[in-house]
């Protein structure tokens, strides 16, 4: 765990009452700090006494976390799960509000990735936009976390198709201020090389899509099918990916696991379409009566889930889900009468906040191997200097000494006088040294 090559250094930014503190709580919980059922509640990364009692974060807080993936090996029946080496992920929570963008620049810059948090019912915000210009400016690679799902069901009320749209068009303004960050960019460039201002508006949608001078560097572009965004909610404790409804789907339908993540959301193309009666995946909808597989496959079962859970409590249609998704909850979990912590019960085990995001963390943020090795060859360089620097100070301490004798020798003083001279003058030059 102590390789460069299993390190990942990130931080968690967002606009303020996003959720990160909670979120990092269930990060945390995932290594037994502190309880599952306090995991969002706690806000441990809040450790000041005012932060508490205003409920946000102020300083930034760092912390040092274990992460020991699954996984699956071919064995002579089945496929069984063993444990892989275990990854370092040091982790910095960062404030929301504007007034402490300070500690916001010291967590970037100490981080190689970040988590970007939006609130689905809020979107893009003022210090959503500082805090991706601030990765932009640092280089940090970031990835995208949806939170707050359960306010689309339970606040806004809204059914599937439209939590469906309403996704899509936030994950759209997070790349189309990604896109906005790389044309400033090069703009910027144009006008430092002394370009005018007329070929800068010609080129600048040229520039935008990876043209010109300024194309070296491709905005962020986030993706759920890239594995670059989670959905989440992190007062609940659940959180998912693509990857993780792909590889249940492909179980039970024998489909390929990677097609399958590619057409659970829509592209430059359209929707994906699946016909239960052929077994088939289109972008052809003729009747007009199917689903986009996103919708059937996944925001159906999570609405399935909340409404029998705590939107319309129905015991036995719980228990049902529950055994279809084989999913170990007691019986007085169930039947508790806090609701809420009955769904997080379920949610929790059914999809884990922890597994996803750490996954992604590991999967798609870089490793520290390239920090390491600048900072290898930046040690040299201050070795190589140090000594050039004391030589030329030696030489020049010597030429020093020899014209003090020289000068002292033709004024005729005494041979031990010159060798007392010639010693401390000497001292002092390597003290300086």
């Amino acid at each position: 765990m102590g390789e460069p090559s299993r390190v990942r250094n990130m931080t968690v930014m967002a606009h303020v009452d996003h959720g990160k503190t909670s979120l990092t709580d269930s990060l945390i919980a995932s290594n037994g700090i502190i309880s599952q059922r306090l995991a969002g509640k706690l806000r441990f990364m809040d450790s000041r006494e005012d932060e508490q009692e205003r409920g946000i974060t102020m300083k930034m807080s760092s912390i040092s976390l274990a992460y020991t993936p699954q996984v699956e090996r071919p064995g002579r029946d089945n496929l069984w799960t063993v444990e892989a080496e275990p990854y370092l992920l040091n982790i910095m929570d960062s404030p929301g509000h504007v007034d402490f963008c300070s500690e916001v620049s010291a967590a970037v810059r100490l981080s190689d990735g970040a988590l970007l948090l939006v609130d689905v019912v809020e979107g893009v915000r003022t210090q959503t936009i500082a805090v991706l210009r601030q990765a932009w400016d640092e280089r940090v690679v970031p990835c995208l976390v949806l939170n707050k799902i359960d306010r689309l069901i339970c606040e806004l009320q809204m059914d599937t198709s439209e939590a469906y749209q309403h996704l899509l068009r936030i994950i759209e303004q997070v790349n189309a201020v990604s896109a906005q960050l790389q044309t400033e960019q090069v703009m910027k460039e144009d006008l430092e090389g002394g370009e005018g201002a007329d070929a800068d508006a010609d080129d600048a949608g040229r520039h935008a899509l990876g043209g010109g001078r300024g194309g070296d560097r491709l905005p962020f572009v986030f993706g759920p099918e890239l594995g670059n965004v989670v959905f989440a909610c992190a007062t609940a404790n659940w959180a998912f990916r693509l990857d993780d409804f792909a590889a249940l789907i492909s179980k039970k339908l024998g489909m390929n696991e990677k097609a399958l993540r590619r057409a659970l959301w829509a592209d430059a193309k359209g929707d994906f379409f699946f016909n239960p009666k052929e077994k088939t995946v289109s972008r052809n909808d003729l009747d007009g009566r199917l689903k986009p597989m996103f919708i059937q496959f996944v925001l159906d079962q999570i609405w399935a889930v909340y409404t029998a859970v705590l939107l319309q409590p129905d015991e036995e249609r719980a228990r049902k889900i529950i055994t279809a998704l084989a999913l170990a909850v007691s019986e007085r979990e169930i039947k508790q009468t806090n609701r809420e912590e009955a769904l997080r019960s379920v949610m929790s085990r059914w999809l884990p906040l922890a597994d996803a995001l750490l996954a992604m963390i590991v999967e798609q943020m870089p490793r520290c191997v390239c920090v390491c090795t600048r900072m290898c060859v930046c040690a040299h360089v201050c070795v190589y200097a140090c000594v050039f620097v004391c030589v030329c100070a030696c030489i020049v301490g010597c030429v020093y000494v020899c014209m003090c004798v020289f000068v002292r020798e033709r004024e005729g003083q005494r041979e031990k006088e010159f060798v007392c001279v010639c010693v401390c003058e000497c001292m002092c030059v390597c003290l300086c040294v």
